[in-house]
């Protein structure tokens, strides 16, 4: 057991036990000083005056005075005195009770009175039993008590205590099992009962060994798609590298270019893998501030159209109301900068892409809809293409450039401003993004 359990074991105990026995030996002090005489010997001797007054009520005033002499006398102490007359009939009709004494053979004194018509009378006065050693008083009952009380303050301290440190402990095991490695190691199920402190700590402990578990997995798929996705890429340097060594230092341009693609794509990725775990890190402030959202759409919307081929539409957008918005400007253009792009990249060249922006009538909530015409995504995979590195057609998306982390980083943003990001079909084809913002504090929204 821990040095913990002992401490608290200990101390209930002998807590208890200190004042248990303060307690007895004050009250068995004060008892000696009161009494004349031990208690016993008081109540015999008290039972024995009533029963003189009961023969002298009999042989001078009759049966009737000591039936009233009887019922004046406390109930508790009547119940050790009982007159039977000469058809042996006791006098208050309490036969039974005697009977039962007698066949239990109490012991009891009986003398026989007559009255001032020579009738017979028994007056039984019983012997009160003495009192259990443990319940008497006196030195011997005061010690026998306190070791009674001790016994069972010890059961009761016992259980006490390791209720209290029993929780402790498994917090320590399943501690240790995450410090080993053991991930899946929980507290909860070892105390289900409990409604208390110790059953909120243990649900803390396995949320926070959950998120844990969560971020250990998340990190090492991260881990294995990066170095997949670094494989490709490494593999064509190396194949344009020795095609390059064969041909000598003549008519190589075509497997420098090649390097050079590589190597942007190589640094691309770097860059997108970063600012995915910049984006998925608490650790990283969010700066917040209050923006035109509508001025900012607008700005990005131009600096992507400029990279688009011209004649074609590109991003069509109409900023028909003027929004401010309080958050992250920075985390704000990567989230819809990688929307647009990515929509961009699946859309038909032909028809573009619709971005608009609206706000519910309480005027707590923003929407973004960012919307291409490509082929749009199966259903079942919806909700998968916002996870790192998930690709719908892996051909097509390595032929676009992407690497699948856009939407990821989107997601992250979107949650650490509280909102939502969810992607649907749309109706006529291709695929709508849509993203709801909260607002803690009534935005301005002006018609343009």
């Amino acid at each position: 057991m821990s040095s913990l359990f002992w401490k608290l074991f200990l101390t209930l105990w002998l807590s208890i036990v200190g004042f248990s026995a303060s307690l007895a030996l004050l009250n068995d002090r004060l008892a000696r000083e009161q009494w004349a005489e031990e208690p016993a010997n008081t109540f015999s001797r008290g039972i024995y005056r009533i029963g003189q007054r009961l023969k002298a009520a009999i042989q001078e005033e009759g049966p009737e005075e000591a039936r009233t002499e009887l019922f004046a006398i406390p109930r508790f102490s009547r119940s050790y005195i009982y007159v039977v007359d000469g058809q042996n009939r006791e006098i208050l009709q309490r036969d039974e009770e005697l009977k039962v004494l007698q066949d239990r053979h109490r012991r009891m004194e009986s003398q026989i009175v007559q009255d001032l018509e020579g009738n017979n009378y028994t007056i039984y006065l019983v012997d009160r039993i003495p009192p259990t050693t443990i319940l008497a008083p006196g030195t011997q009952g005061t010690i026998l008590r306190l070791l009674a009380a001790a016994l069972i303050s010890a059961l009761v301290s016992f259980f006490l205590a390791r209720s209290l440190t029993q929780p402790l402990e498994n917090l320590r095991l399943a501690t240790r099992k995450i410090a080993a490695g053991d991930l899946d190691a929980r507290v909860g199920n070892s105390i289900p009962q409990r409604h208390d402190e110790f059953s909120q700590l243990a649900a803390d402990f396995d949320l926070m060994a959950e998120r844990v578990q969560t971020m250990q997995q998340a990190n090492r798929r991260l881990l294995r798609d990066v170095s997949h996705e670094l494989r490709s890429p490494l593999a064509r340097l190396t194949v344009a590298v020795e095609i390059a060594r064969k041909k000598g230092a003549e008519n190589i341009s075509t497997e420098l270019n090649r390097i050079e693609l590589e190597g942007q794509r190589l640094e691309s990725l770097v860059n997108d893998v970063l600012g995915l775990l910049r984006e998925t890190s608490e650790h990283s402030p969010k700066q917040d501030e209050v923006l035109n959202l509508t001025e900012m759409l607008g700005e990005l919307v131009e600096v992507v159209n400029y990279e688009v081929a011209e004649g074609k539409p590109g991003i069509l957008w109409d900023p028909h109301l003027q929004i401010s918005y309080q958050g992250d400007r920075e985390l704000l253009w990567r989230t819809m900068e990688n929307l647009l792009r990515n929509a961009l990249r699946h859309t038909d060249p032909d028809q573009g892409v619709e971005l608009s922006q609206s706000l519910d009538e309480q005027g707590k909530k923003i929407e973004l809809v960012v919307r291409d015409f490509g082929c749009g995504v199966p259903e079942a995979e919806l909700e998968k293409i916002f996870q790192p590195f998930y690709r719908v057609q892996e051909s097509r998306d390595r032929i676009s450039g992407g690497h699948g982390i856009g939407l990821s980083i989107a997601f992250a943003a979107v949650g650490r401003h509280g909102g939502q990001i969810r992607a649907s079909n749309a109706d006529g084809g291709g695929l709508s993004v849509h993203v709801s913002l909260p607002v803690l504090g009534k935005p301005v929204a002006v018609n343009a």
